[in-house]
């Protein structure tokens, strides 16, 4: 899932790659192509939330569901929409 996020008159390009398969979920989170986070497969699929910081605002990837498996990216408690 990708993103692209305007902060101060700056673009990022947020990306969420991760496992299709419910039971694996693993992944990374990219901004501007280099790795930030990083989470290991479970059992129930996705992480709930992946909290971070873009240039110093916080934001979070939120999962949408239990068994939705994709995420919503909030950055200052706004949904951003995807790219």
């Amino acid at each position: 899932m990708k993103w692209v996020v305007e902060i101060k008159g700056k673009k990022f390009a947020v990306e969420a790659r991760y496992g299709k398969v419910f039971v694996s979920g693993a992944g990374q989170l990219l901004i501007d192509g280099k790795q930030v986070k990083a989470w290991g497969a479970s059992l129930w699929g996705l992480p709930k939330e992946v909290p971070f910081e873009i240039a110093g605002k916080s934001a979070l990837l939120r999962r949408r569901g239990v068994r939705d498996q994709n995420f919503d990216l909030l950055v200052g408690g706004k949904l951003v929409k995807q790219a």
